[in-house]
């Protein structure tokens, strides 16, 4: 049974998923690196840092499929580093679970081991390329996102950040009337002189 999966052919930004033997295994070392263009005002220039990518996890609405390898996939990369699906192989065993379609932007990957999964927002093909074909064991995880999906994600985390917005100009206006009010009680005691004793 052949557990890995390999580029069989590859352009500069599509890739085939096909069996093949085991390659040789390199050892690299990496470090965790800032991401120069973080915005300290909340949220970045849409890359994300090593450290961003590996504190995730699916979430319950995310759709999450689980297929066996060789994915069956054909897999392409836009010039932000998103890998999306740019076939299903007809017969393969994503076409055989169903849950992925063409044009499906791929937004997670299992880790090498376990449950956990990691974001490949801005990976680039051959990253993920490279984390399907270590994954251990003989199936991966992936997490999945159609347009429209992201469209409803988005909308939603603005109508979230504009509620809290909301939240916090009332906030401030009520403690700015308690304030107000507690200052004119002052300059009512403050006018009957001797410490309000008289």
């Amino acid at each position: 049974m052949v557990v890995l999966v390999a580029v069989l052919a590859c352009s500069a930004t599509t890739a085939f998923l096909v069996p093949s033997a085991p390659a040789a295994s390199s050892t690299r070392l990496q470090s965790w690196q800032p991401n120069e263009d973080y915005n300290t005002f909340g949220g970045s220039s849409g890359r994300l840092t090593d450290f961003e990518r590996e504190a995730r996890d699916a979430g319950a609405t995310d759709r999450k499929v689980t297929i066996r390898k060789p994915l069956g996939l054909v897999l392409e990369a836009n010039d932000k580093g998103d890998v999306y699906v740019k076939e299903v192989v007809k017969g393969g065993n994503a076409d055989a679970i169903g849950g992925v379609k063409k044009g499906d932007i791929i937004s997670m990957c299992s880790a090498t081991f376990g449950t956990a999964m990691w974001s490949t927002r801005g990976a680039g093909l051959d990253r993920v390329m490279r984390a399907i074909e270590v994954r251990a064991g003989s199936s991966v995880s992936l997490v999945v996102q159609s347009k429209s999906e992201q469209q409803n994600i988005l909308s939603g985390l603005f109508k979230n950040q504009e509620k809290v917005r909301e939240a916090r100009v009332a906030d401030a206006a009520k403690k700015r009337a308690d304030l107000e009010a507690e200052i004119v009680a002052e300059r009512k005691e403050a006018a009957k002189g001797w410490f309000g004793l008289f």
